[in-house]
């Protein structure tokens, strides 16, 4: 028998836009900010027991499963948007910001994205992978600890859809085009070896951010981790430092088999999303991707980033 608290996909019958009912969600513990202080952490080396059981983790050679002794741990959502869902937690040491993260921890949660996108993806049923991060409780999220949570689905998020018919319509990548005007054009925020930071053009809201491989089919299960791991710990520490530790959002946008250029978009939660974005899709901005881009280059200098 199906329990009403299982969760389940439907669909929005004027969009056809997919909806995840998942009722248990409203039981979610909140460990965030002032409301965490004095709380145990579920995330924390030494509390394995208050998730479920860990499918993949970087941890040291001589620690066992469900233990401390890890870097990174993946385990399946205690509360769940679908079948699919699964969280990370990275870095074994109680950080909020992912600014705090050095990058041999990124290298090490880069290298178990990979992995669990890669395994999720082999199940049955699951067409499509979507890595998120939530940071900050104002971003949706309920656990201080730094984590990422990835969903198996179906079928790809229509964000997606309508971003590949696009680029196929216009018979060129855009975000080729984009990266390629950064510097000239002032918004080029981290110039990596084979992966950089833009402020894109134009930005849908103040501050958005991208991280993108240099090379148009890069593929995301491949890509060069040292590399990636530099570029993302320099995207944080930019928004981190830049911008006064925000509450933030971030995802990754992929599509398997399909010759897409695979990005992270990151939005940070310094204004509020209204009417017009909220009932037409549309977004008012008024920071030009310049000026965001100088702010973030300027959090880069005070994290000692800069080149």
């Amino acid at each position: 028998m199906v329990s009403h608290d299982d969760p389940r996909q439907l669909v929005d019958p004027t969009t056809g836009r997919p909806i995840l009912m998942a009722p248990l969600r409203q039981h979610r513990p909140m460990h965030t900010g002032v409301q965490a202080r004095g709380l145990r952490c579920p995330f924390c080396p030494g509390n394995e027991d208050d998730t479920p059981h860990e499918v993949d983790a970087v941890r040291a050679a001589d620690s066992l499963p469900d233990g401390p002794g890890w870097v990174v741990r993946a385990f399946p959502n205690k509360f769940p948007a679908n079948a699919h869902h699964e969280v990370i937690a990275e870095g074994a040491e109680h950080r909020d910001q992912p600014a705090d993260l050095d990058p041999p921890t990124w290298r090490a949660s880069i290298a178990l994205w990979q992995r669990r996108l890669r395994a999720l993806e082999a199940v049955p049923g699951v067409a499509c992978t979507f890595l998120f991060k939530n940071v900050g409780a104002s971003a949706g999220a309920s656990i201080d600890h730094n984590h990422s949570q990835i969903l198996g689905l179906a079928a790809a998020p229509p964000r997606l859809s309508l971003e590949l018919a696009t680029a196929q319509a216009l018979g060129h990548c855009p975000w080729c085009r984009t990266l390629g005007g950064a510097a000239a054009e002032g918004r080029l925020v981290y110039a990596g070896r084979r992966h950089s930071v833009i402020a894109p053009d134009p930005p849908k809201l103040p501050y958005e951010t991208w991280l993108l491989p240099h090379a148009c089919a890069d593929d995301f299960l491949t890509t060069d981790v040292d590399s990636f791991a530099e570029a993302l710990h320099a995207l944080f520490a930019a928004i981190g430092y830049g911008l006064r530790r925000p509450a933030f959002n971030l995802w990754l946008h992929r599509l398997p088999h399909e010759r897409f250029h695979w990005h992270l978009e990151l939005q940070p939660r310094t204004g509020q999303i209204a009417g017009l974005e909220l009932g037409g899709d549309m977004y008012i901005n008024s920071l030009p991707a310049p000026a965001a881009a100088a702010t973030l280059r300027a959090g880069l200098q005070r994290a000692g980033l800069a080149p």
